[in-house]
């Protein structure tokens, strides 16, 4: 004798419950070789291959200035984005560099903005 809502038999045979609003199927899964990262713009992940990494070196008083970090080895805490006009612009209308850098104010993004713009020269 079974009850309402329990299987009679488990394993794989078993009946798999159908997905709702509240237990929906689960996302599948795509396995990622390496570390990933989040872009600070369009918050996607990704491979660390496939993003910049992003500096503001302490340079004393005033308005600091991000830095692209090529090398991926500047100290420091780094903010992920894609390299990508689009990203970096998303990034700045949010303020996302002060708050992943931990700045009190938004930093000048021009540096940035000369590193994409070559990268699309090339």
């Amino acid at each position: 004798m079974t009850r309402r809502g329990r299987l009679s038999t488990a394993g794989p045979d078993a009946r798999l419950s159908s997905p709702s609003r509240r237990t929906p199927d689960p996302a599948p899964v795509v396995p990622v070789v390496g570390p990933v990262r989040t872009c600070v713009g369009c918050r996607a992940t990704g491979p660390r291959s496939a993003l910049l990494r992003v500096v503001a070196p302490a340079t004393g008083p005033g308005v600091p200035e991000l830095v692209v970090d090529v090398g991926r080895r500047m100290p420091g805490r780094g903010a992920w984005l894609h390299p990508d006009r689009a990203c970096l612009e998303l990034a700045e209308r949010r303020r996302a560099f002060g708050r992943a850098l931990r700045l009190p104010g938004p930093p000048g993004t021009r540096a940035v903005h000369e590193h994409l713009e070559q990268q699309h020269e090339q």
